[in-house]
């Protein structure tokens, strides 16, 4: 059998952080990137006699996160104990739900490497609390736990083994923080820990139904190392099937190297049974009301595909364009603004994905700071008036948008703006000829990319304020008069 013969079955278990400051079951903060150990309290220690609260906020983020991905929302739910040992859990048991969560199915629709749409349903999303963060010292033989995470609100991703490729598992993850991050869910920041995946795989030969043996792949720091630990232990499994060695496939948690590239074995597979689930005494089953529901269903932003949909039908833009201007909701909204502002949208497009999205972040400000949206479609406006040229404009941006003075203001005193007279340009049009008689001749030798050459000198003379437009139509003109 070649590996075109086996089909793969890939299922995706995403931990995502809700964008609370406190935590699931208790009023301690959750900031990243504080000391160790200084955002703990009773609960989060676990100490005897506390008792957990829930977090009111965290629950409508995840109500927020089921409804943009169209889950069921079931009204009544129950939390959970699951038990584990392992320092970085001061309880013993994580507080999380099993057999009654929140809600179930519900799913995505994705882009998939020929360009075509699939749906990938959901089992069911789940709430639970992270557990802390074991520091391994580089030099001893000591670990180090720091509880900062430990009550950290989760919601817990689980998709149905529908996935059939390891790149629809990448495009997958893209999709789901574009939602979550549109709705405000979570900032999704991989090297945050605030979105994690476990990916489970396995294949079967092609004809055949039901599972195969899987495995769980951890260890997973980006999109991209999701696919390519997908790719590499589908390309293993198939391996040892061709040669016969199927036992050698077994059900275990693997390690990525993503140094190696290759997946290790850590463990064998943990089952239910193991995890000694319970409803957890000290939390009341949670109640969701029809109201409650409606009202953060009618929240929801325009979600992002929808937006992308949107634009492309209306301003005509490619896909691959309006799906970067609907990666993130304030790109897509600064776009929106400038098309209110009048700018056309394929230049609208062009400045918001270079200019504005570049000074956002070389100034480390929101980009409606960076680069106000009333500048940014003044400048458009002279551009695709002809009054500055495009290369001009896109060079002058720092120092425009440092200041306060108004983009046609702006040119006009740095003697930007572009030159119109036809004197002068007929004049700087036989200077370059002049300057430049081998261009002529490669010119009329049917090497048309000389043209650039005396393009370049025009430009020169005039300083830059010769429209280029203009340059490259009258000398075209000239150089067909010197032919003939």
């Amino acid at each position: 059998m070649s590996a075109s013969d086996y089909r793969v079955i890939v299922g995706l278990e995403v931990h995502v952080q809700l964008a609370t400051r406190t935590k699931m079951f208790s009023a301690a903060t959750c900031i990243f990137g504080r000391p160790p150990n200084t955002q703990v309290d009773p609960p989060s220690l676990g100490l005897p006699g506390s008792l957990p609260v829930i977090n009111r906020q965290a629950v409508d983020l995840a109500v927020t996160a089921a409804l943009a991905l169209g889950c069921d929302i079931h009204p009544f739910s129950v939390f959970d104990r699951k038990h584990y040992f392992y320092p970085d859990l001061p309880k013993n048991y994580q507080i999380s739900q099993y057999d009654r969560p929140y809600c179930t199915g519900g799913g995505l629709t994705i882009d998939d490497e020929d360009g075509s749409t699939c749906f990938i349903p959901l089992t069911r999303i789940h709430m639970e609390e992270d557990a802390g963060k074991l520091i391994h010292q580089d030099q001893g033989r000591f670990s180090e736990v720091d509880l900062n995470r430990a009550g950290t609100p989760l919601i817990e991703i689980v998709s149905e083994p529908a996935i059939a490729s390891p790149y629809q598992a990448y495009a997958f993850l893209v999709e789901l923080k574009r939602v979550l991050k549109y709705c405000q869910v979570s900032d999704c920041e991989m090297q945050e820990g605030s979105l994690r995946c476990d990916a489970n795989v396995s294949i079967r030969p092609a004809g055949q139904s039901g599972l195969g043996t899987k495995v769980e792949i951890k260890n997973l720091n980006s999109f991209r190392a999701v696919e390519a630990a997908l790719r590499y232990e589908v390309q293993n499994q198939v391996a040892l099937h061709r040669a016969g060695r199927y036992d050698e496939v077994v059900q275990e948690t693997k390690l990525w190297d993503p140094d190696a590239r290759v997946t290790r074995s850590m463990r064998g597979k943990e089952g239910d049974a193991d995890y000694r689930y319970f409803p957890d005494p000290d939390l009341p089953p949670l109640c969701l009301s029809d109201g409650h529901i409606a009202g953060l269903r009618d929240a929801l932003p325009e979600l992002p595909r929808t937006r992308q949909e949107r634009l492309m039908a209306s301003h005509g833009l490619n896909p691959a364009v309006a799906a970067e201007l609907t990666a993130e909701r304030p790109v897509a909204e600064y776009f929106e603004a400038l098309l209110a502002a009048g700018a056309p949208a394929r230049a609208a497009a062009n400045w918001t994905r270079e200019e504005a999205l570049r000074l956002a972040g070389a100034r480390g400000l929101p980009m409606a700071e960076a680069a106000p949206v009333a500048t940014m479609a003044a400048l458009i406006a002279l551009v695709e008036e002809g009054q500055v040229a495009r290369v001009v404009a896109k060079g002058a941006c720092d120092d425009l948008f440092a200041g306060t003075e108004e983009p046609r203001a702006f040119f006009a005193a740095r003697g930007m703006l572009q030159e119109r007279n036809d004197d002068r340009l007929a004049e700087w049009i036989e200077a370059a000829i002049a300057a430049h008689p081998a261009a002529v001749v490669d010119f009329a030798a049917g090497q048309h990319k000389a043209i650039g050459r005396l393009i370049g000198a025009v430009m020169k003379a005039s300083g830059g304020s010769a429209d280029p437009k203009a340059v490259q139509e009258a000398l075209r003109r000239r150089l067909a008069d010197c032919q003939g």
